[in-house]
């Protein structure tokens, strides 16, 4: 099963129910990166291979692109659009995970 870093754009909310469909999913507060770049975020989470899951689709699609110039590895990308239903985007991400485990040096939109 997929391993996934929510940066702190994403609520901790969604954290607690990917946790409780078992999904292992490490928040941002929870790895004590509140504050830090969204550079910085890609790399803990790769570090830590983990998929890392945002709502800022602009600057991942730009560090995405750094990391491809630069030859950099990654554990994947999901950019999920905000959504009011926290527990719809929790649907779908889970369901979305459940079929795909590995996102290396991935991009994806849900």
């Amino acid at each position: 099963m997929a391993r996934v870093y929510l940066d702190e754009d994403v609520s901790v909310l969604l954290g607690q129910l990917l946790q409780a469909r078992e999904i292992d999913t490490l928040t941002a507060r929870d790895a004590g990166m509140l504050g830090k770049s969204d550079k910085e975020h890609l790399r803990k989470a790769s570090e830590l291979q983990r998929i890392l899951v945002t709502h800022n689709r602009s600057d991942f699609e730009e560090l995405y692109s750094i990391f491809l110039q630069e030859e950099l590895r990654h554990s994947g990308i999901i950019v999920l659009t905000r959504r009011r239903d926290v527990y719809l985007s929790a649907s779908r991400l889970t369901n979305f995970l459940y079929h795909h485990s590995s996102l290396d040096d991935q991009l994806w939109y849900l």
